[in-house]
């Protein structure tokens, strides 16, 4: 009987050993599953400001493409505008060089008709 006591003693022993690794075991674990926890909120708290983040991003992207494109057609009147008013410049600058080809023509004529004027003899009566 004594022997039994003893191997029961011992088997108490041994069960106290076990339950004592395996509440340690249970600490370790709560204490992993409350830092898992952490990273989880940490993580999520990442994620969310990452997405507003892109969302802000693609928003200035989406409002940056939409001034260029109002740029690109603002040049493209403004090109447009120019090369018309480059067309009548040039229209303008044809006449006018037309018409000063014309007066020196005419300049040339008067010029002319004054020389054969003072060349020729003057008569008196």
């Amino acid at each position: 009987m004594k022997e039994t006591i003893f191997e029961l003693e011992d088997q108490v022993e041994q069960h106290r050993a076990v339950k004592l690794h395996n509440n340690q075991l249970i600490s370790e674990l709560e204490s992993n599953v409350m830092k898992l926890e952490e990273q989880k909120s940490d993580l999520e708290r990442q994620l969310k400001t990452l997405t507003k983040q892109i969302k802000e991003e693609t928003e200035e992207w989406r409002r940056f493409q939409a001034d260029l494109q109002t740029a690109v057609v603002v040049a493209n009147d403004i090109k447009c505008e120019a090369q018309q008013e480059l067309r009548t410049v040039r229209r303008r600058l044809l006449e006018e060089e037309e018409k000063n080809a014309r007066l020196q023509k005419e300049l040339g004529d008067i010029r002319g008709a004054s020389v054969s004027l003072c060349a020729e003899p003057l008569f008196l009566s």
